[in-house]
């Protein structure tokens, strides 16, 4: 009698398929949940990374300008989205900065003046304010850098801020 209990113990343990099911089906539910979020996240951090890489380019810039005393330009590259950071006197060479990676780099366009021109004591060239649009072409949103002063000074935005300052100036 003892034994035969012990058998129907051991026959009792584990999962049903219909539970089984159950878990599998609410993982696909909340998968298919999540996906979409997850999906316009990366897509916004990816776009912000490329606005990151431009502002650096034109601090790098507008710092190898002040430090060699020696004029710096930013070239913008809409083809392949990119920039170039040379003297300003070289029609050639210079550094090759890529924007984002190359799943960014087919979906993003630049809106820019065709260079931008550091002089010795770190001024720009353009009027100013400029502003460097970042677009992906999902419509997740936009990104901008905006060189605000004639000194230089610049800050990243986002959406409704870039088209504030598009329209203002």
């Amino acid at each position: 009698m003892k034994h035969q209990y012990m058998n129907n113990a051991n026959s009792a343990k584990g999962f049903t398929l219909i539970e089984l099911l159950v878990v599998v089906v609410i993982i696909g539910i909340l998968g298919a949940i999540a996906a979409p979020g997850w999906l316009s996240f990366v897509q916004r951090q990816r776009l912000n990374a490329v606005s990151s890489d431009m502002l650096n380019a034109l601090r790098t810039a507008q710092t190898e300008a002040m430090t060699k005393q020696q004029s710096r330009s930013v070239i913008f590259s809409s083809t392949e989205p990119s920039l170039i950071t040379r003297p300003s006197a070289a029609t050639t060479g210079g550094i090759v900065i890529a924007l984002g990676n190359d799943d960014v780099r087919d979906k993003v366009s630049i809106s820019a003046p065709a260079s931008v021109t550091f002089n010795h004591d770190g001024v720009v060239d353009v009027a100013t304010p400029f502003i460097v649009d970042v677009t992906h072409e999902g419509g997740i949103g936009k990104r901008c850098v905006i060189v605000t002063t004639l000194l230089g000074g610049m800050k990243s935005e986002a959406n409704d801020t870039c088209d504030t300052f598009n329209s203002d100036f």
